[in-house]
């Protein structure tokens, strides 16, 4: 096999493992959820998140193009619920070792959701995913401010619930 073509496979190859890689498997755990004041851990994959009752909505972010997209996932609070916790104040923490306080005020029965789904497909960690908290910035002026920017952590990968 000449060199040439010995390159474009190889490069090929390549770029198909990374986005191979970039997409969990349902099987794989994408989210931990530590309660603090219980000591309890809860793990979510995909598929356990998508069992859970969804939201969605259609909005304009600022990190993505300016076409509205639509954002699908469950609500925050339901996932609280599905660990069986009561809302408290939250740490966010992103792959990257970004993290957020996530203050209980800012919590509504339906907002934010934990995006898992970016018009309907899944997104992986280079696109923002695969989880990330999004809210309905269209919706209302307040959620278009620098606070709520903050706490729309992408690439999230684990919940504290905080004692305090």
């Amino acid at each position: 096999m000449n060199r040439r073509i010995f390159m474009t496979l190889s490069a090929v190859g390549f770029t198909l493992a990374q986005s191979i890689a970039g997409f969990a498997a349902d099987t794989d755990v994408i989210l931990t959820v530590n309660d603090m004041r219980s000591g309890v851990t809860t793990e979510f994959t995909d598929a356990d998140l998508l069992a859970l009752p969804q939201q969605s909505f259609v909005t304009t972010t600022i990190w993505t193009e300016s076409k509205p997209k639509k954002f699908s996932g469950p609500a925050l609070k339901t996932i609280l619920d599905a660990v069986g916790s009561e809302p408290g104040n939250l740490r966010l923490h992103a792959i990257n070792d970004y993290n957020a306080l996530f203050p209980i005020s800012r919590m509504e029965d339906s907002v934010p959701i934990l995006a898992m789904r970016i018009d309907d497909a899944a997104f992986s960690v280079r696109e923002k995913g695969p989880l990330w908290i999004m809210f309905p910035f269209d919706s209302e002026s307040r959620y278009q401010s620098e606070e709520y920017f903050t706490l729309s952590v992408w690439q999230l990968k684990q919940i504290d619930i905080l004692a305090e």
